[in-house]
Formats: structure tokens, C-alpha cells, sequence
């Protein structure tokens, strides 16, 4: 019965290690669909960059003010969409910037201050990987122990609840005769 036992804890331990590998590629896949928006955001402000810098010393600010309060209807429906364009950038920036900081605050932040639409295109077209990198491993390894220790306490648990319900029983049938 014990070997049986240890083989599971080697099963969930692997299983752990196996799962939390997946955290710092999770996250360097999120990061890379960041940096892709982030490279198309800039790429469609580019055009209205150039404008801003030659008519408002890069103000973007000022450059979309400028198309709002212009009489023209089609300057006012630019407006917003350049608005929008420039949001999402900045946006895209502050989340490319927090993305590239330490393995542990990369997963916080993650956690915390995801993109709705980016995280499921990440999560719809992940693939799975198993990267022999530090981070990693260090990942994996901390899972792994985690799963194992859980498994143990498990364990334990049924086992003592087992123990309390087979001598709960005897002492029952031992009162009966």
C-alpha cells in the first residue's frame, strides 16, 4: 500500500511540475499578444504622430482637441477614432512596461491588471510548452511541491479520519456484545 501511495504523490508531483512550468509561458505568450497590439496600435497612430509633432510639437492631446472642436463633421468623427487608437496604446504601453519586470511581479500583475480581450486570445490559441528555463522550472518545482505537500495533507487527513471511523466502530461492536 505504500508504494501505491508514493507512486501517486511522484504522479501529482509531476503533474504539479508539469502545470507550473505552464505560468511563465502563459505569461510570455500574453506578453507577446501585447507587444503585437502594442506594435499595431503604434503602427495606426503613426500617420497622426507625424501630424502632431509638425502642427503641435507631439501633442497628441492637442492634436485631437483640434480635431473635435474643428467645424468640419469628418475632422469631429476622427477625433474619436484617433482618441481610441491613442487610449489603447497607451494602454498596451503601460501593460508592455509592467510585463517586462521580475517573474513573480509579471504573474501579479497579470492576475491583477489583465486585458479582458488579450487574455483570450491567449488562453483560445495557447500552446502548451515545457521551457527548460529558470523561471520555469523554479515555477514547476514550487507547484510541484505544492501539489505534493496537499497530496500528503490529503492523505493524512483520510487516513486519520479512516483510523478515528474503523476504532469508532470496534469500540461500538465491542459495547454491543
Amino acid at each position: 500500500m505504500n508504494i501505491i501511495r508514493e507512486y501517486l504523490r511522484l504522479a501529482v508531483f509531476a503533474m504539479g511540475l508539469l502545470s507550473g512550468v505552464q505560468i511563465p509561458a502563459f505569461i510570455d505568450q500574453y506578453q507577446k499578444r501585447v507587444d503585437a497590439h502594442l506594435l499595431e496600435a503604434r503602427q495606426n497612430l503613426a500617420g497622426f504622430k507625424q501630424t502632431a509633432e509638425r502642427y503641435f510639437k507631439g501633442d497628441m492631446r492637442a492634436l485631437i482637441h483640434h480635431y473635435r472642436s474643428s467645424p468640419d463633421a469628418v475632422f469631429q468623427q476622427d477625433a474619436k477614432n484617433v482618441q481610441l487608437i491613442y487610449e489603447r496604446s497607451r494602454l498596451l504601453q503601460n501593460q508592455w512596461d509592467n510585463l517586462n519586470t521580475g517573474v513573480v511581479e509579471r504573474a501579479y500583475y497579470l492576475a491583477r491588471h489583465y486585458n479582458p480581450q488579450i487574455l483570450q486570445e491567449t488562453v483560445s490559441q495557447y500552446s502548451y510548452t515545457v521551457p527548460l528555463e529558470p523561471a520555469a522550472l523554479g515555477w514547476g518545482i514550487c507547484i510541484a511541491l505544492l501539489f505534493a505537500a496537499v497530496f500528503d495533507i490529503l492523505i493524512g487527513l483520510s487516513a486519520k479520519t479512516c483510523s478515528v471511523c474503523y476504532h469508532a466502530a470496534r469500540n461500538k461492536a465491542k459495547l454491543n456484545h
